[in-house]
């Protein structure tokens, strides 16, 4: 928290922090009863690729500092999730920051966080995305990783949305994301 803090405020001074916001989210592994279950939700894909910057200390505390390249944006994000995983039985609680970049900036903070962190890997999705009940509703086809269901919005819509379709929340993912997934897959955890 203590990193994410430093970030936000030295941004707020520069006036480059597009958006500070909390998230709140539970993602399941998908299989065909899930497909079946929100089959009728509009979705719209697109690709995202994020690229992760860490130590181990970061990934063990749950905090990731990537590049997020999706649309016509480059956004770099610190997110430090506070609670998920075994420690609930429902929803992931993180702080994020949000600053959009430009092509040049890309090229020169990438650069920069390269050479500044020992570990680097990416994280590729299709992910289509919908809404529901005040809630975005996200099919995440992860390049390595598999298909995952993503909700996110306040959690008693996020719990009420479960409830509707019928989602067990013993079978949601308990890894607090993408990026502890992918670091123990290449080794890193």
């Amino acid at each position: 928290m203590e990193i994410l803090q430093r970030f936000l405020e030295y941004n707020q001074r520069r006036k480059r922090v597009n958006e500070f916001e909390k998230e709140t989210e539970i993602k399941f592994v998908v299989d065909q009863d899930i497909l079946n279950k929100i089959s009728s939700i509009d979705l719209k894909p697109y690709e995202e690729i994020d690229e992760y910057f860490t130590t181990k200390e970061m990934l063990n505390n749950y905090t990731f500092l990537r590049i997020r390249r999706k649309k016509d944006k480059i956004i770099l994000q610190l997110k430090d999730v506070i609670v998920g995983g075994e420690q609930t039985g429902d929803v992931y609680e993180s702080d994020e920051v949000h600053m959009e970049l430009d092509k040049e900036m890309y090229e020169k903070i990438k650069k920069i966080l390269s050479s500044t962190f020992p570990y680097s890997f990416v994280v590729k999705k299709i992910r289509k995305k919908g809404k529901l009940n005040e809630c975005e509703i996200c099919l995440d086809e992860v390049e390595e990783l598999g298909l995952f269901l993503e909700i996110e919005g306040p959690k008693e819509k996020i719990l009420e949305i479960c409830k509707k379709l019928d989602l067990d929340l013993k079978k949601r993912d308990a890894e607090r994301g993408y990026a502890i997934m992918m670091a123990k897959k290449v080794g890193l955890l």
